[in-house]
């Protein structure tokens, strides 16, 4: 099992990867991007794909697929915070600037019930045709039928949220 420094609540300690960063740099960089673009009245396309792109990583693939696995890392989870922070003040839209943010309390929230009721951490699965297992290091165990119902609620409710929001 992996050495991790554990805080309360369920969240650890662990420097992030080098994808983690470039993941989250990215993400930041074209927030940063489209706000210095809108602030100098630069109405380019692009602005439109980059918007499209940060609000589905930040929307849709917390809920179907296994990244919110990494919402455990403190570190993770701050940065995830402060860049649905960031969009709310990029995206003039209200309904598709909260969204991502409410999906991040929202699996925080579903996280901690899941541990409470099973007495460990879901793992997240990607949603699919199929349901594949994964193993987790981070619990040192193979997905069972609970983490399946764990990712199909995440999945219906985080689908149907998005639906009442929008």
């Amino acid at each position: 099992m992996i050495k991790l420094k554990n805080i309360k609540l369920g969240f650890f300690l662990k420097p992030l990867s080098l994808y983690e960063i470039i993941l989250l740099s990215l993400i930041v960089l074209m927030e940063i991007l489209i706000h210095y673009l809108k602030f100098n009245q630069i109405h380019l396309e692009i602005i439109k794909i980059m918007g499209s792109v940060i609000f589905i990583a930040l929307w849709w693939l917390p809920i179907s697929t296994p990244l919110s696995e990494k919402f455990r890392n403190i570190y993770f989870s701050l940065l995830w915070l402060a860049i649905c922070t960031l969009w709310l003040t990029v995206q003039e839209d209200f309904t598709s600037s909260i969204l991502p943010f409410l999906i991040f309390i929202f699996l925080q929230i579903t996280r901690f019930i899941f541990k409470w009721i099973y007495k460990k951490e879901p793992i997240p699965l990607l949603i699919a045709k199929s349901l594949n297992h994964r193993y987790s290091k981070l619990e040192n165990r193979k997905s069972d039928q609970n983490d399946v119902g764990y990712s199909l609620i995440i999945f219906a409710i985080g689908g149907s949220l998005s639906i009442v929001v929008f």
